[in-house]
């Protein structure tokens, strides 16, 4: 944002990518990785699957311990997921629920998912798979309830994330209940304690933080397409 500046990572628990919805390619998650390590942070992805077997390869090798897995709607899904993980490597192992019929299976998905650590609620997706009016509405806030309680019943963390704003600023600091049950909060590049996130300039910092990943990965690109422009039109000046 103008005139704020990133200076203070200490407010975030995590920096993300994905190759999922954002689409990143493997090295633009390798020079994110090298940005979070740089600032003391950790860095989770979001892999292309329960079953996305090459993404959990290359980020173990990368050296990555945190992940998390899209649109997982079925205990079926889950145990793909599950037996698709190597032993021992990673130490966050997060699930995502987008979907209504992910909400109306959460028993069955969780009970298949023993090996969880964190389960991440994507309000965007789950809205937009009802039709919803909102992801701050009053239905899918209850659906962001029921499956928090059911996370947290067996012992996971909570990360509640999709169009994270100012709106979910206030939200949270004026529903007790909420508050007491979401753990994290995620935009789409930064991760907080939501203790934190209530916090007078988190939320500011937080979009900082993400126009500063855009510029990292622009910046040379923009660079590489100067230089491509100037050489093309050198050639066709030589017709």
């Amino acid at each position: 944002m103008k005139g704020f500046v990133v200076s203070d990572y200490g407010r975030f628990a995590s920096l993300k990518g994905e190759f999922e919805a954002e689409g990143l390619s493997r090295e633009e998650i390798a020079v994110e990785v090298i940005f979070a390590a740089r600032r003391g942070l950790d860095y989770l992805v979001k892999i292309g699957g329960c079953e996305a077997k090459s993404d959990i390869d290359y980020l173990r090798r990368l050296g990555v311990t945190s992940l998390v897995a899209p649109m997982i709607e079925s205990g079926f899904a889950m145990s793909k997921y599950r037996d698709a993980l190597p032993a021992g490597h990673f130490k966050h192992i997060g699930v995502t629920i987008e979907t209504i019929t992910a909400v109306d299976r959460i028993e069955e998905i969780l009970d298949a998912g023993s090996h969880l650590t964190d389960v991440t609620i994507g309000r965007s997706d789950l809205t937009a798979s009802y039709g919803g009016e909102g992801v701050d509405s009053p239905r899918t806030i209850e659906m962001v309830k029921v499956v928090a309680k059911a996370a947290r019943a067996r012992g996971r963390h909570v990360t509640m994330g999709g169009s994270v704003n100012v709106k979910t600023l206030h939200l949270l600091r004026e529903d007790a209940e909420l508050a007491g049950l979401v753990d994290y909060v995620e935009t789409r590049k930064v991760i907080m304690k939501s203790s934190d996130f209530v916090q007078d300039g988190t939320l500011e910092a937080a979009i900082a933080a993400e126009l500063e990943l855009l510029d990292l990965r622009t910046g040379p690109m923009e660079s590489a397409l100067g230089k491509a422009t100037k050489r093309a039109t050198q050639i066709r000046e030589r017709l």
